[in-house]
């Protein structure tokens, strides 16, 4: 069996109480007894800014296999730079190829924007990943291609053509889960066919209630999402810190 730490949203901006948060997280993750990798599924900084991206690479684990997923607060060139300086991939549709598992991370933010696009070349990357697979396939992106029930995030922060990533999933046997992150909340939902789990956020919890104001509960605790997968099934629980671990 194969277990995957899946966490979202840190959202670092070079404060201790963000920073803290994220490295309460990993903490939680190092303590468990088989974790074989961690994936972050974007917003991994707040500004984009070089000395985030090196505060956010400089608490990843060493000694597990990572993947990093871009999101609606990340910038390309930045996190790209600074990808390279962690000696990983400055690619931001890579691959995790894992024994039991591929994963497969594909770029879904647009620098500047809330909202999110699967573009033509990501979806051709997504393609030739999935073929080149040897087991089974999990896709990872930022934007949920499904509607949360929130009517801000699903108005002006979805994904504008999950009919794409629909057309994808359904040609392609071996994919058998979508990781997601961006609402800050834990979700599960059945799209073309396979679940899409979403992570609870680092930094805040969306607040419930559509009209909930504000929609962002910093004093949340933070969680993560741990993935089983064994063949073609995958079971999740989802974690969350207690306050003492903060």
């Amino acid at each position: 069996m194969l277990t995957i730490a899946h966490l979202s949203d840190p959202h670092l901006d070079l404060s201790s109480d963000r920073e803290q948060r994220f490295a309460a997280v990993l903490r939680q993750i190092n303590d468990l007894p088989t974790v074989d990798a961690l994936v972050i599924s974007g917003d991994l900084v707040d500004h984009g800014l070089a000395k985030e991206y090196e505060s956010f690479f400089a608490h990843l684990p060493s000694d597990l296999p990572v993947l990093v997923g871009a999101g609606n607060h990340d910038l390309s060139e930045p996190l790209s730079a600074a990808l390279t300086s962690a000696r990983m991939s400055p690619q931001l549709n890579a691959v995790l190829q894992l024994d039991g598992a591929t994963i497969v991370g594909l770029d879904s933010h647009i620098d500047g924007r809330d909202d999110g696009l699967l573009a033509v070349a990501t979806l051709d990357f997504a393609r030739d990943a999935i073929r080149a697979a040897s087991g089974p396939v999990v896709l990872m992106l930022h934007h949920p291609p499904v509607p949360i029930g929130h009517h801000i995030v699903d108005e002006h922060f979805a994904l504008a053509n999950p009919q794409d990533l629909e057309m994808l999933v359904q040609e392609s046997s071996g994919v058998i889960a979508i990781f997601t992150g961006h609402v800050h909340a834990a979700f599960t939902a059945m799209f073309a066919g396979v679940p899409v789990l979403g992570s609870p956020g680092i930094v805040s919890t969306m607040r419930l209630g559509s009209r909930t104001n504000p929609i962002a509960d910093f004093d949340a605790m933070p969680g993560f999402a741990l993935h089983s997968i064994e063949g073609q099934g995958i079971r999740t629980v989802f974690h969350y810190l207690p306050p003492k671990d903060l």
